[in-house]
């Protein structure tokens, strides 16, 4: 459930560092990205770490390049534990002022002797000056135990639009659909209405909602699938440049429902740290969070991680 709960949260747009910089792009270098970390636990006992080195031969700046990578994915719960390799090759070309443009990755997955060729891409584009599109494309390997002994995965493809309304007033809405290995689907719908309160310092309050549904509520113990799950959340979020950092973070608490039981309280709590895109010395992007929703055991299930990635241009 680690995997699909970070797909379903994470919010469809890649914000990025508003970093400003001239006309005249700098020319390419190179540059090795490591050491970089992921590393998650939840209520249920289960651990996740993930650890990364590339090598990046055609870099120009924190949002743009080409290159190799290598992880070792780690996992345990109780006595359990399993371990994977994985080998990516990466390009992406994201624009700093804009947040729009390609992240493209395809990677080969080996754990317990299944093997899997995964991907994490995405691409977003203006359709008019007040609304922009993103088309995203998942494959990955469900992360619980019973899935990860079984060779379960799942592809994901969706898309998302969002629309200003007004001059402070923005929506986002995304469709997409889940295929699990395992015979289930699930179809998913967010939408996110976001209004800047105070905009000189990226303060924003969010409305958000999601829902999804599983078509094979048989598949036991594989991960979280009810029949019907739902969610509505009220979160403030903020953004702040600061010595050409990009600071954020994001707090909410909603109320969830799944299938026909009462509703329970939901919570997010999120912060990242990025550092300036064009710097000659490093970049830099940081990121922890904590999250309370439903689950194997009950509406109290929670997760807690925290990620960093350090790119070195030479």
């Amino acid at each position: 459930m680690r995997k699909i709960v970070n797909t379903l949260l994470i919010c469809p747009f890649l914000f990025v560092s508003l970093y400003a910089y001239g006309e005249e792009e700098a020319p390419s270098k190179m540059a090795v990205s490591a050491p970089n970390a992921y590393v998650a636990s939840d209520s249920e006992g289960f651990s996740t770490y993930k650890y990364n080195a590339g090598f990046l031969p055609l870099y120009e700046h924190g949002e743009k390049y080409t290159g190799i990578s290598y992880q070792h994915n780690y996992f345990t719960q109780g006595g359990w534990d399993s371990s994977a390799e994985v080998y990516t090759l990466l390009t992406k070309a994201i624009n700093p002022r804009t947040g729009l443009g390609y992240n493209a990755n395809i990677g080969y997955n080996l754990e317990n002797g299944h093997k899997l060729i995964t991907t994490d891409s995405n691409y977003g584009f203006r359709v008019t000056d007040s609304t922009k599109a993103e088309v995203m494309v998942n494959r990955d390997r469900v992360e619980t135990q019973n899935s990860l002994n079984n060779g379960i995965y799942y592809t994901l493809g969706g898309v998302s639009v969002e629309q200003q309304i007004l001059e402070r007033l923005s929506a986002v809405v995304m469709g997409a659909n889940m295929y699990f290995s395992d015979t289930n689907t699930r179809p998913i719908v967010k939408a996110k209405l976001i209004y800047d309160l105070v905009p000189d310092y990226g303060l924003t309050a969010q409305l958000r909602y999601r829902q999804y549904r599983d078509t094979n509520t048989n598949v036991a113990n594989n991960y979280f699938n009810p029949s019907t799950y739902n969610e509505t959340m009220i979160a403030f979020g903020a953004r702040k440049r600061i010595a050409g950092w990009m600071l954020s973070g994001t707090a909410g608490v909603g109320r969830q429902t799944v299938n026909q039981d009462p509703s329970t309280t939901t919570q997010l709590y999120e912060f990242a740290a990025t550092s300036p895109v064009a710097s000659n010395d490093y970049y830099f992007k940081t990121r922890a969070g904590y999250g309370k929703m439903a689950g194997f055991l009950g509406p109290n299930y929670f997760y807690r991680y925290v990620m960093e990635e350090l790119i070195i241009p030479f």
